[in-house]
């Protein structure tokens, strides 16, 4: 059963490559091969197999060696043909030993099998089958290596957005922490002096103090009043961060990413509608930097000059292959709305991006 359970594991493609050992099978068994290599391919089915399900080290090492074995032999002692099964050798290293080295002992036997193939092809072919055969060889030095780099390119991929969602769930854990507690310190005290508020105005009622008790219910009114409000600020807080806020949890973002951020930082005073609008937008860069970049540094400059505040984001990332002005619209769009500017100063090595807003109403001034 155990054995059955692994024989529906393995990837149905394994079972596919197979159907190529019908030509050892029929040759050897209509005489255009020796016949003893009949059984020398059941064996290369089995060491196959054995190579797919098992994960001996040892075991498995000698049955690559077998398979490194009937390629060479029958390529010699059946046809040149055969050395197309350069094929399986390729296809096991890809898909079963992805994390080899190319120096390592399974990718050296391929070369020296896929060196010692060349000579029956070079010596007992006619210059029609060397060209084709030859070409099939370069074919599968490339998909080896193509298909390497594919799986690599797709296993960074993964490790990013697992990263990525393990940084989403620390973010939303600590602003879950970050709302309890303001909850906490909010409401625990609001409702503490409502129940010390209602119980003196039920005792002065009681005595007949009825002024003193209508002033302790308006206390208790402007209490709930008041709270109110706390409560709508602690909900838009859950939205919207400051910017020094903002700065501090995307450190934290590429510092888990493996991305180190230096900011460079003047005191700047901007309105508060223009500062969350520079805190969404420097979000979203985050956001890309992480996801897309491929950077290992980062470079935040902020600056105030005649009624502007600028952000300078600096990575040494891939950036963008071809600036077209759609880049990052949404990032455009949400500053178009104060009258600001996003501009790509330098699309790579660094990639450099350059955010304008006006500071915004005076009379709103948050210092940063």
């Amino acid at each position: 059963m155990r054995l059955l359970h692994k024989f529906k594991q393995i990837h149905i493609m394994y079972y596919v490559s197979l159907l190529y050992l019908v030509f050892p099978f029929y040759y050897s068994l209509s005489g255009g091969y020796p016949f003893y290599i009949f059984w020398l391919t059941i064996l290369f089915i089995v060491a196959y197999l054995g190579i797919v399900m098992m994960e001996h080290p040892l075991v498995v090492n000698l049955f690559w060696l077998y398979l490194c074995f009937y390629v060479v032999f029958v390529t010699f002692n059946g046809s040149p043909n055969i050395s197309m099964f350069n094929f399986f050798l390729s296809n096991i290293l890809v898909w079963r030993f992805g994390d080899d080295k190319l120096i390592g002992f399974r990718y050296m036997s391929f070369y020296l099998v896929f060196l010692a193939t060349l000579y029956p092809v070079l010596a007992d072919t006619d210059v029609a089958t060397q060209i084709f055969l030859l070409i099939m060889d370069m074919v599968c030095l490339g998909m080896l290596y193509a298909m390497r780099q594919i799986i690599k390119q797709t296993k960074i991929e993964q490790e990013l957005t697992a990263k990525n969602a393990s940084i989403n769930l620390l973010l939303a854990e600590n602003e879950r922490n970050r709302i309890g507690q303001d909850l906490h310190d909010t409401l625990g005290h609001v409702f503490a002096m409502m129940s010390v508020k209602s119980e003196l105005a039920l005792t002065l009622m009681e005595h007949g103090a009825y002024e003193k008790a209508q002033k302790e219910v308006q206390d208790l009114r402007d209490i709930a009043k008041n709270s109110m409000q706390e409560v709508r600020e602690i909900v838009q807080a859950v939205k919207v961060h400051s910017l020094e806020e903002e700065l501090q949890i995307l450190g934290n973002m590429l510092e888990l990413a493996g991305i180190a951020l230096t900011i460079e930082k003047e005191e700047i005073a901007i309105g508060r509608e223009q500062e969350t609008a520079l805190t969404m937008a420097l979000r979203e860069l985050g956001n890309n930097l992480i996801k897309h970049s491929q950077a290992s540094s980062c470079r935040i400059q902020l600056s105030e000059k005649d009624g502007w505040v600028r952000v300078l984001v600096e990575d040494n990332g891939i950036g963008f292959e071809q600036v077209t002005g759609e880049e990052l619209h949404s990032i455009r769009d949400r500053l178009i709305r104060y009258q600001g500017r996003m501009e790509i100063i330098s699309s790579k090595q660094p990639t450099q991006i350059q955010l304008d807003i006006p500071k915004g109403d005076k009379d709103e001034h948050t210092r940063c």
